[in-house]
């Protein structure tokens, strides 16, 4: 088993450095994405939740020839750097606007004259402006208020123009489109949100699409000088059922699961839902992307007050007595608090289905196969829920052997608000780590 220690890695990035190095980063960056934009293919769409680059690659075997799982693929990170590592990958992701995204990543090298086809594409549909009415009501109502009028008429134009060419099912296109649409919104990311009455200096769309479509002719023309990638499968479903994968089959998982009262995934993708009309409304965001995710946050609670009891049978027997007071905890101060969060409604849904996804990575790996997760405690009015540690015991419950929970950095401590109950222990991001056994 590999140490969580700042190592550094050997391995080639195409289009940034070429040589077989991977730069020394800190153990208290390993649990963010703060270096992704150093590196090819990654930089192509960076997303504020996930871990580095350099945290998969130090997982990864040293030979070649392994395959990686991971079952909260997102963009792709932990895939992309299977790939160029020469490991074959395999992902679970139901978000779709993800799935899009991390396939535009893991997908052959675009040629030159693709790129310059979507190019001109989205060049030519900024000249032929679409108006609003081709979104829904609540699309629109949203939108405008995080673009000029003239520009969010652009970019339905170059909407338009993908369509109209055969480019709308186009992973790439897809990818280089919706990173226009963010460089070109006025509104400023507020921690993780798109804030309406927040502001920032947009881009133009013309200079948005250059730059997106120079960084990956760049890192695209360094590919075409390496081995062809090994191949890497992104299935759009829960990672609760992995049935696709065979037995046994997986050398190394490695992933890093919704926090508990963390993002919300949904509403942090919002304006790309209703840009692309993947969804409409908001109803459309519950129920066709955020019904599909781990319940993690009490927006999700639509339909599971009353099945409670259902999702507490599922969970290892022994994380139950310190569940069940956390969760009388958490009522009974919903009971006096002012916004009557339903915290206590998410514990037993989030490690029923965390304990369903571990099983499931326990039946792919093959035998002495580890499993690296990146995961956060939380604190519900104060009350502190340590998910690393309920995990590390529900895996070793299941008979997973040498497992870990390893502190890799403190978090939370910028969020602190006189009206925000925090955790008397402190948060932090923890890499829990442990093997398939052999008679597991």
């Amino acid at each position: 088993m590999k140490s969580t220690s700042s190592s550094a890695v050997q391995m080639s990035l195409p289009g940034i450095d070429n040589r077989p190095r991977f730069a020394e980063i800190s153990r208290q960056r390993l649990p963010t994405n703060t270096t992704a934009n150093r590196h090819a293919i990654h930089r192509w769409f960076n997303f504020i939740a996930g871990f580095a680059p350099e945290f998969v690659a130090q997982q990864c075997p040293k030979s070649t020839g392994a395959l990686l799982l991971d079952p909260f693929a997102g963009c792709g990170t932990s895939l992309v750097v299977a790939q160029s590592l020469g490991h074959r990958a395999v992902g679970f992701e139901p978000h779709p606007f993800f799935v899009r995204i991390a396939r535009a990543k893991t997908e052959a090298s675009p040629t030159s004259t693709r790129l310059h086809r979507i190019e001109g594409a989205l060049l030519g549909g900024i000249e032929a402006p679409e108006k609003a009415a081709a979104l829904t009501e609540s699309a629109e109502a949203f939108l405008v208020k995080l673009f000029e009028e003239h520009t969010l008429r652009q970019l339905l134009g170059a909407r338009a123009a993908l369509e109209e060419v055969g480019l709308d099912e186009d992973n790439l296109a897809f990818l280089l489109l919706s990173r226009v649409v963010d460089m070109c919104s006025k509104a400023q990311t507020d921690g993780i949100y798109k804030a309406p009455t927040t502001a920032k200096k947009a881009d133009s769309p013309v200079d948005a699409i250059r730059t997106v479509v120079e960084q990956v002719r760049c890192d695209a023309a360094q590919a075409d000088q390496a081995v062809a990638s090994p191949t890497a499968v992104l299935h759009q479903a829960s990672s609760e059922d992995m049935s696709l994968v065979e037995t046994g089959s997986v050398d190394i998982a490695v992933t890093s699961p919704p926090y508990l009262n963390n993002f919300d995934f949904a509403e942090m993708t919002r304006m790309h839902l209703y840009f692309w009309g993947i969804c409409g409304s908001w109803r459309e965001i519950t129920e066709g992307v955020r019904a599909k995710l781990v319940i993690n946050t009490t927006t999700a609670l639509a339909g599971q007050r009353d099945i409670q009891s259902q999702y507490r049978d599922r969970i290892a027997g022994a994380l139950l007595p310190e569940l069940d007071s956390i969760v009388t905890a958490l009522r009974s101060e919903r009971r006096v608090r002012a916004g009557k969060k339903e915290y206590d409604l998410l514990v037993y849904p989030y490690f029923a289905q965390m304990t369903r996804v571990l099983l499931e990575v326990q039946r792919c790996l093959a035998a002495g196969g580890a499993a690296h997760v990146v995961v956060a405690d939380a604190a519900f009015y104060g009350i502190h829920v340590s998910t690393p540690q309920f995990l590390a015991s529900a895996m070793s419950a299941m008979g997973f052997a040498n497992v870990q929970c390893i502190k890799l950095r403190d978090r939370g401590h910028r969020w602190i608000l006189d009206k925000r109950d925090g955790s008397p222990t402190g948060l932090g991001e923890y890499h829990v780590v442990a093997k398939r056994g052999t008679s597991a």
